[in-house]
């Protein structure tokens, strides 16, 4: 047997759920976050923490006002699987979407169930938590709750922005897409999707305006435009996996990064909370040194604050995705 088909094999028995048809596996060529098996283990473990996911037990849920359905007769971004039934989720503050693909148990939990309803009954606390922590499932307030939840977080970080050119934000995507891109992007890394070096490393592996990415990118904007304050559109997103003794030589970008966010995707070895290598900002009132988590994002303006890293630690590895904006009026390139 040759190292890729063993691969593909151990790969296989390693990504079917105990109890699944591995005929129905979605394949890990393609991104999906298949809620039935959510949380799984690439879900940032501090965002697994009670705190950030309560169980309303005392109230009553319903399906989110904000969801809705589709089948695989209905396109899907380039890059996405295919799959017969999808919940799609549109956030009441950001109006961003959010996917998730569901097999036949979910299916048939959520079958006839029309946005608003009463929570169906279901026998499966696991799949009770999936659903809300994935906001399926949810308080009658919840749009208002979570629109108040939202202000308060743009009113946090804007006049950070403002005043700084930079400010940390959370909650930019949801903890299941945070692991499900993990797992694609590693997947693409290791079957030799991703090109290595670039013009600023060459030590990273690198993928320009990747589909997937590029999803996420257009889902994004409504927020960035929230913390800068003013409309802004797209530009390019860059991902880049950073290999052992990687540097990041001290720069700005290009008038393409006005708005730039730098998201932590992934990190080996498994961080306990934020990551050993630092981004540094290289202000006039001296340098501002930034840990991230895996999940975290910060929001920085590209073409105005210098930023650099040290070398990535031996036998460590980085991944980040940067989404990159420019202003609502912007007439040059995108790319």
């Amino acid at each position: 047997m040759t190292d890729t088909a063993w691969l593909a094999w151990i790969e296989q028995l390693a990504v079917a759920p105990l109890g699944h048809d591995r005929a129905s596996v979605l394949p890990r060529s393609l991104f999906h976050c298949h809620l039935d098996d959510q949380p799984d283990h690439l879900v940032p473990a501090r965002l697994l923490r009670p705190g950030h996911w309560e169980d309303p037990s005392d109230r009553p849920l319903f399906l989110n006002p904000h969801c809705f359905f589709t089948s695989a007769a209905e396109a899907l971004p380039p890059g996405f699987a295919q799959q017969d039934s999808m919940a799609w989720i549109k956030d009441p503050a950001t109006n961003s979407l959010q996917p998730f693909w569901m097999g036949s148990g979910l299916k048939t939990i959520l079958s006839g169930a029309q946005p608003g309803d009463p929570a169906p009954s279901m026998r499966s606390q696991q799949a009770r938590r999936s659903l809300i922590m994935a906001n399926l499932l949810v308080p009658k307030d919840y749009p208002s709750h979570r629109r108040q939840q939202w202000a308060e977080i743009v009113s946090a970080a804007c006049p950070q922005f403002q005043h700084n050119g930079y400010a940390p934000v959370g909650q930019l995507i949801h903890p299941f897409h945070i692991a499900a891109l993990r797992r694609y992007y590693r997947h693409q890394l290791r079957t030799g999707k991703l090109h290595l070096g670039d013009g600023q490393s060459p030590l990273r592996y690198i993928a320009y305006n990747d589909p997937v990415a590029r999803f996420f990118h257009q889902q994004l904007a409504p927020a960035v435009t929230a913390f800068a304050g003013e409309p802004v559109k797209p530009s390019y997103v860059y991902l880049a996996a950073y290999q052992p003794g990687a540097v990041l030589e001290k720069h700005t970008d290009r008038e393409q990064c006005e708005f730039s966010v730098t998201l932590c995707l992934d990190y080996a070895p498994e961080p306990h909370i934020a990551t050993p290598w630092p981004l540094h900002l290289h202000k006039k009132s001296g340098r501002v040194t930034v840990f991230q988590a895996v999940g975290d994002a910060l929001l920085y303006r590209g073409c105005q604050v210098p930023h650099s890293r040290d070398a990535l630690p031996e036998g460590h590895s980085s991944t980040s995705i940067f989404f990159h904006y420019v202003r609502g009026d912007f007439t040059g390139s995108l790319d």
